[in-house]
């Protein structure tokens, strides 16, 4: 029943003219070059990135990770997907996600997301990953899909968690990470094409 009322509240329809995907309060649109400021606000934090490899960005850094999403979303066949996050009542792009497929396997891929700190704490980040892995099953037909996570970072893995990702494995020392070594936690979806992603 809980999972039929998260359904009721988060479906989402998909816009494919316009390379858009709509949610109950977010759109998920193709970057674009204008974008790059409102991307900037939260890709030049340092303090809020420290879970990340990237970060904290150049004013450069982020242009070029908005041209390089840009090509990405032109070339074919595709394999990485960066979507902007925009909040419906802010009229503002308030973070992004992203889904890229296996080289070896276009079958499977991994997610990621991040949103502008100023408006954590109020389900974005879940809405946005639970839209992107709608589009990612339906639209590409993709079921195995898998995520990263700092074992560290409590707020992504509840993120994942609600999004029905399941914790399948840890490795430690895994990644050097601004001075320090990283340990992180494997999570995998499930391949049940309806589980969870409501």
């Amino acid at each position: 029943m809980a999972c039929g009322r998260r359904t009721d509240k988060l479906r989402t329809i998909l816009i494919k003219k316009n390379n858009m995907i709509e949610s109950t309060r977010l759109l998920l649109t193709a970057f674009e070059e204008r974008d790059w400021k409102a991307v900037h606000e939260y890709a030049s934090r340092g303090d809020i990135l420290i879970y990340e490899m990237w970060g904290p960005n150049t004013i450069a850094q982020t242009q070029a990770f908005i041209e390089n999403a840009i090509i990405a979303g032109q070339a074919t066949p595709r394999i990485l997907y960066e979507f902007a996050i925009f909040s419906k009542k802010e009229k503002k792009l308030i973070g992004g996600c992203s889904f890229k497929k296996d080289v070896k396997n276009p079958t499977k891929g991994t997610i990621g997301y991040v949103i502008n700190p100023a408006y954590w704490n109020q389900g974005y980040a879940t809405e946005a990953a639970r839209t992107l892995l709608r589009y990612v099953r339906h639209d590409l037909n993709i079921h195995h899909i898998e995520a990263t996570c700092d074992t560290e970072n409590i707020a992504s893995q509840k993120v994942l968690e609600k999004c029905g990702f399941q914790q399948t494995g840890r490795v430690n020392d895994h990644l050097n990470i601004k001075g320090r070594k990283r340990d992180t936690f494997l999570y995998a979806l499930s391949q049940n094409p309806d589980a969870h992603v409501c």
